[in-house]
């Protein structure tokens, strides 16, 4: 009853399978396995898988520079930056800076220190947002509750369960953006959506999509990957070599198990990494980082 739709309770099972471990009266009991096993795990799959994946969740952070301040706070669970740009009103990027060496003529640009952002002062003119481009990591702590869950009006905004069943709530700034929470009625649909906002304060996050889902005050619901079953299974297999590890199984078990999570991570990442075939893969042209395109393009002497 419980795995049905859950990716922490079917990850739990299979890791249990794999171990021949019994769930009742078990030394490691499920929180155990979300918090110290399942988690560090699934922050190593998707950090692997996500450095080729076609779909990866592209959030934008806004922030307003100035020209005194030099570092700006980084959202948590960063991945990858991919831009950091000034848009304007119709959402067309007006102005973009770049990094650089620290020994340029013009200064660095932007560059990550740590969990900031520093960015040159000379952009800032405190009278427009600049956009921070980033693919989240997935470091983040999943987790499940079986009822406490509840879903508002607008049927994008939802309050998360301050204890939960399996796992804790992740407390840090903007921790689950990008992140998916997945809503799993006792019957029907069950429903992903991306989070693009979360207020640690109000406990609240909100979705990209609004859910389909009737409204309630008491959903059942979790914070984990998105449902892949090859994801599920390397996610699993992973586990189980490390919770192996803690029980000292024997090299041929280990190895088994290490064949089932090559196999599964290599399905997981050639699935995600094929999306999408419109260009394939290419080396695009005509962007910012390419100014040979770039000016025959935009000065009329190119022909598309």
């Amino acid at each position: 009853m419980h795995s049905t739709g859950s990716f922490l309770y079917t990850v739990i099972e299979r890791i249990r399978g794999y171990l021949d471990d019994p769930d009742f009266d078990a030394k490691y009991d499920n929180d155990f396995l979300v918090r110290h096993i399942i988690s560090p795990t699934m922050v190593d799959v998707l950090s692997r898988i996500n450095m080729n994946a076609d779909n990866p969740v592209v959030m934008r952070l806004d922030f307003r520079p100035n020209a005194t301040d030099e570092y700006y706070q980084l959202p948590n669970a960063v991945g990858e930056i991919l831009r950091i740009c000034r848009r304007g009103t119709d959402g067309a990027i007006e102005e973009e800076v770049v990094p650089r060496n620290e020994f340029h003529p013009a200064g660095s640009g932007w560059a990550l220190e740590g969990n900031t952002v520093r960015f040159n002062p000379k952009y800032g003119n405190e009278t427009s947002d600049w956009t921070i481009y980033y693919i989240p990591s997935g470091d983040v702590m999943p987790h499940y509750s079986a009822s406490g869950g509840e879903m508002k009006g607008d049927r994008k905004t939802f309050i998360l369960d301050s204890t939960p069943d399996l796992g804790a709530v992740d407390r840090r700034e903007n921790a689950y953006c990008g992140q998916i929470l997945r809503v799993i009625p006792s019957s029907g649909m069950v429903e992903e959506r991306v989070i693009t906002s979360h207020d640690v304060d109000l406990n609240e996050i909100v979705t990209r999509i609004p859910f389909n889902t009737p409204l309630s005050t008491s959903v059942r619901y979790e914070i984990a990957p998105i449902g892949l079953q090859s994801l599920y299974e390397a996610i699993a297999s992973g586990s189980a070599m490390k919770l192996g590890s803690y029980r000292k199984i024997t090299g041929n078990h280990y190895q088994m198990i290490l064949q089932q999570y090559r196999s599964a991570v290599k399905t997981a990442t050639d699935n995600l990494a094929n999306m999408q075939m419109r260009t394939g893969k290419s080396f695009q042209k005509k962007t910012v980082d390419n100014p040979a395109y770039n000016d025959l393009f935009f000065h009329g002497s190119y022909t598309p």
